[in-house]
């Protein structure tokens, strides 16, 4: 079947049961770090950047009590998620999907004048998951080895949900989508890791570029062929859509730093259950892994951005709490002394062995050598939440009650958190109105 037609008829009864589940958790995941990047001093900054350049709008700008444009909201939601270093992620793009779909998705809903059930949306989240997964397998294949962030690819997928929700017709989608990508950032993303910034995974110009596209697609404004039919490695990804489930493999993340450095965090967990030691008791900590993540130095760091991208700030902020929450990346913590004294003991370096398993598997092991003399050397790691090692639902409930209260305060993030739990059997309305 073409994907097109794919995409118009999918309904939440064609979805596995596993395809479902998976799409509440990724919906509520992708939520509650916006909930939590509340408390960030980047939130109301771009509150009022994106007030000021896209004006009043029918769509919510997320728990912030103010509307805007398609584009607009597309693009503020969308970096309030990436804001916070805690979501949802595929692991063969290196990169995240549901940052740009999920903001894009609800974002159509709010144009729609009739009334949007959960399942709709869910089932539209799915579909974008499927073909940003797709497109960001065939984008890196093709500009190899040119490594783009995530908006340069989840964008078409943010497209497809959006045109699901708005019911585009299936002879307009894939211009919608080759509009998307068009539009959609080629961001050199090792510069963001390299000198950590705001603009992180570019899931905001992602989401912009297919809130354009739609935009434009309403307008009858025409638009271009995408990668699925224009490009041999699209049409081949294209090809298996509905019988390979790519929701199915995205990893959630425990804590919100850079995926590449939780590796590391699990390694010291283990170590510090084995040997009971305390942080005063560290005298230095060597990591092996892959060159990406070794590289992850920034040291000490100046903003939150930059803390979630340093590997030392996670493992030395993790030694001193016993946890990485939304509190261990405030810029207000940034001057602990007692982590930043954990954290110039740490150093890195590339192991060979780890990074030829790049990136089908982000590995790390750690050696700590403690005051007493004592040397303890771990296992090789990935880290917890990967599809093969999942979290459970227990432990994503915790996660997103913490970030939806750190953000918005416990009666609020209760209320926000009931809501995502019955979604799938509540009129659409019901978030529209908690956003």
């Amino acid at each position: 079947m073409d994907y097109t037609q794919w995409l118009i008829e999918l309904t939440w009864q064609d979805l596995p049961v596993e395809v479902q589940r998976q799409a509440r958790r990724c919906v509520k995941d992708i939520i509650a770090t916006a909930g939590g990047s509340r408390c960030l001093p980047a939130y109301e900054s771009m509150l009022r950047l994106v007030s000021a350049q896209f004006g009043q709008g029918r769509v919510p700008l997320w728990f912030s009590g103010h509307n805007s444009s398609l584009v607009g909201a597309c693009y503020f939601n969308a970096q309030a998620v990436d804001s916070l270093d805690c979501h949802d992620g595929f692991r063969p793009n290196k990169g995240h999907c549901g940052a740009t779909v999920a903001p894009v998705a609800l974002a159509a809903c709010a144009l729609r004048d009739d009334t949007v059930t959960g399942t709709e949306l869910l089932t539209a989240v799915v579909a974008g998951y499927e073909l940003a997964s797709r497109a960001g397998m065939a984008l890196h294949a093709l500009h190899d080895p040119h490594y783009h962030a995530s908006g340069s690819w989840a964008s078409l997928g943010a497209a497809a949900a959006g045109a699901k929700i708005l019911r585009l017709p299936a002879d307009q989608v894939d211009d919608v989508l080759g509009m998307a990508e068009y539009y959609a950032p080629m961001c050199p993303m090792l510069r963001c890791t390299d000198h950590p910034s705001i603009v992180k995974d570019a899931a905001g110009p992602g989401a912009w570029a297919a809130g354009m596209a739609l935009a434009m697609a309403q307008a009858d404004l025409p638009g271009l062929p995408s990668l699925f039919t224009q490009e041999a490695l699209g049409q081949e990804q294209a090809a298996t859509i509905g019988e390979d489930w790519m929701i199915l493999r995205q990893y959630f993340k425990p804590y919100p730093v850079c995926r590449w450095a939780q590796p590391v965090v699990e390694g010291l967990r283990l170590l510090r259950d084995r040997g009971g030691f305390t942080w005063q008791a560290i005298e230095a900590i060597q990591v092996e892994t892959f060159a990406n993540a070794a590289n992850l130095t920034h040291f000490p760091p100046t903003h939150s951005d930059a803390a979630q991208y340093s590997l030392p700030w996670a493992v030395a902020v993790f030694a001193v709490d016993g946890e990485i929450g939304v509190r261990q990346v405030h810029p207000s913590r940034l001057a602990d002394e007692r982590v930043l004294d954990v954290g110039r003991r740490i150093t890195t370096r590339v192991a060979e062995d780890l990074q030829v398993r790049f990136p089908a598997e982000a590995l790390a092991r750690l050696t700590v050598r403690l005051k007493s003399g004592e040397t303890l050397s771990g296992p090789t790691l990935g880290a917890r939440g990967d599809h093969a090692n999942p979290l459970s639902d227990q432990e994503l409930d915790a996660k997103a009650r913490a970030l939806l209260i750190a953000g918005l305060g416990a009666t609020r993030g209760d209320e926000v958190e009931a809501v995502l739990n019955a979604l799938a059997e509540n009129p659409l309305d019901t978030l529209l109105q908690a956003l």
